[in-house]
């Protein structure tokens, strides 16, 4: 005698009934699981965008302070080699570019910048040493960081 098999295309039946039951999907402790471990990724993600856009702005801040750096050494060189009146070789000094405060620089407010010109650095004749050196502020999480510099040093000599 053979045993009674079920038409496949049955509805009904005990075989059928517990296949559905089977099939019924995720349970509640599977689906905390996964909502558990999307929100630890989500976290992570948020956290290393974080870093991210802070590095980014510290880079630029960086970047931005070296460009006003080149840019007042440029300032310094037009002079050494200006002919007008109260410039020139012989009057370059410090006192000829006095220290911008925070604010002073146009369009670049975080910023504030020195320069210093040391006459015949080594005992070498007819040279200057020049420093520029820009500073600002790095921003944290917390507000407004220490201060940061950039130098830009370079030695002219007179012809």
């Amino acid at each position: 005698m053979t045993p009674f098999v079920e038409p496949e295309n049955s509805r009904s039946g005990p075989c059928r009934r517990a296949a559905a039951a089977t099939e019924a999907g995720f349970t509640v402790a599977e689906v905390l699981v996964a909502a558990f471990l999307l929100a630890v990724a989500l976290v992570a993600l948020l956290a290393s965008m974080t870093t991210a856009v802070t590095t980014v702005d510290a880079g630029r801040r960086s970047t931005t302070a070296l460009f006003l750096a080149e840019q007042r050494m440029e300032d310094v060189r037009a002079f050494a080699l200006s002919k007008a009146a109260g410039q020139g070789w012989a009057n370059l000094s410090t006192a000829s570019f006095p220290a911008e405060g925070y604010g002073a620089i146009a369009s670049h407010p975080d910023y504030r910048r020195t320069v210093t010109v040391t006459d015949t650095p080594g005992g070498v004749a007819d040279t200057k040493l020049v420093e520029v050196r820009v500073f600002y502020r790095q921003v944290t999480d917390a507000g407004t960081g220490p201060e940061s510099s950039v130098v830009v040093t370079t030695t002219l000599a007179n012809r």
